[in-house]
């Protein structure tokens, strides 16, 4: 059987998780089942509700959200309510009334994760079905819709009194795909959603105008039902005011969330806005690591040869840091 590697529109760290697949030219039995979705939600808010499992602990932001806040006695030098802002406006977090955590969360990658764990679309239920019976039977598939020309789309119709959507109540998602990999006992997910160009006019167009998440499970646990939980993900953001975010959670050996602000501004660290900004979430230490630069490349080339900056927020190590200090244990992650 032949492999190819998935997804050029996707970044590298998102690439090393989908891994590498069956190609369309192979000898798998199986058939791509994907299939276009066009279905209308009163809302995209994602909340918990009474009598139900929670469902917001599935939500991307969650875990950093409250892991960020410090132990007692520690000094966050103001950073937490300043990052907790930017995850607002990024992924349409509601705080709650104490501020520590976040009751809705109106977003388009939190969405479609919910609609998936939720089953309310056969053809995302074909996608999980055919991974867990492509690991159990031990040769590998891929669900694709970019391959079978399918586009999948949500608009949200409450509260618009009939008028036409705006463009942020219509979501639109070019890619959906699995991809079990037996030999690996792996499954991988990935999804991409671009939002719809607002109007000239447009005096609040949505911040996030582009957004690529994907994700690693353990494929022995998938479930065709109800929610699987990621060995590992990352999602990153491309924003049109307040520059770009990429998130990397380690759910598995290091239990961690690292997030990197690029290109950003509006955060004020240690008297400075700095324009990148890393901040790591280590659950199993409580401890949270800012690092943070100004005007400076990732990398720098050098008679041919390319090589990180380590100046760059992105490449600093421990002892860099502009702020580090003992945080709140977020049990679930220990």
């Amino acid at each position: 059987m032949r492999h190819s590697c998935i997804f050029a529109a996707i970044p590298l760290f998102a690439l090393t998780l989908a891994g590498c697949g069956p190609d369309d030219s192979s000898d798998s039995n199986y058939i791509n089942p994907a299939a276009s979705v066009s279905l209308s939600f009163e809302s995209f808010a994602v909340s918990d509700e009474d009598g139900l499992p929670p469902v917001l602990p599935q939500t991307t932001f969650y875990d950093v959200y409250r892991g960020i806040k410090p132990a007692d006695g520690e000094d966050d030098e103001g950073v937490v309510a300043q990052l907790r802002d930017r995850f607002e406006r990024l992924m349409g977090l509601t705080p709650s009334d104490d501020g520590t955590t976040y009751t809705h969360a109106r977003n388009p990658m939190d969405f479609l994760h919910y609609v998936i764990s939720t089953n309310q679309v056969n053809t995302f239920n074909d996608g999980r079905r055919l991974m867990r019976d492509s690991i159990t039977r031990g040769e590998g598939s891929r669900y694709n819709s970019a391959a079978n020309d399918a586009l999948i789309r949500f608009t949200e119709t409450g509260g618009n009194n009939g008028e036409p959507p705006e463009p942020d109540q219509i979501w639109v998602y070019v890619l959906l795909d699995w991809t079990s990999n037996p030999q690996l006992n792996k499954v991988f997910r990935a999804a991409q959603f671009v939002a719809r160009t607002p109007a000239d006019d447009d005096t609040s167009p949505p911040e996030v105008s582009s957004a690529v998440w994907s994700g690693r499970f353990h494929g022995p646990d998938f479930s065709v039902s109800g929610y699987n939980q990621p060995e590992y993900a990352v999602i990153s953001l491309t924003g049109r005011e307040f520059g770009n975010a990429e998130m990397r959670q380690e759910f598995i050996g290091n239990k961690r969330d690292t997030l990197s602000l690029t290109q950003t501004s509006g955060i004020t660290i240690d008297g400075e806005e700095p324009d990148c900004i890393r901040v790591e979430v280590n659950y199993e230490n409580a401890r949270v690591r800012v690092f943070t630069s100004s005007d400076e490349p990732p990398s720098s080339t050098n008679n041919g040869e390319t090589t990180p900056n380590p100046a760059h927020c992105g490449n600093q190590q421990n002892g860099d840091e502009a702020i580090v200090y003992e945080s709140v244990v977020i049990s679930e992650r220990q």
